[in-house]
């Protein structure tokens, strides 16, 4: 008896205490500049066999444009994921 008395003053009091939450919940977006990766460096046109020197340059700067590419994308996912942690 004593547990259908608790159970029957439980009910409106909750309802009562939904009725006071807010009505709209908000979806925060995360920050704009963590939404947007570098873009991907274009290959270069590498010169003929007999400029060795002028290739291995270019390609290294085309490895080194890509890699630092992937590192800011890296970074702004891990950032993300931070930002996402946080809230």
């Amino acid at each position: 008896m004593l547990a259908k008395l608790r159970l029957a003053l439980m009910i409106p009091s909750l309802m009562a205490c939904a009725a006071c939450g807010p009505t709209r919940v908000e979806r925060i977006k995360p920050p704009a500049d963590l939404l947007v990766c570098a873009d991907e460096p274009q290959a270069p046109d590498l010169p003929g066999r007999d400029q060795q020197a002028q290739r291995d340059a270019l390609t290294l700067n085309y490895v080194l444009s890509l890699r630092d590419a992937w590192g800011d994308c890296r970074a702004k996912v891990d950032g993300l994921r931070a930002w996402t942690e946080g809230n």
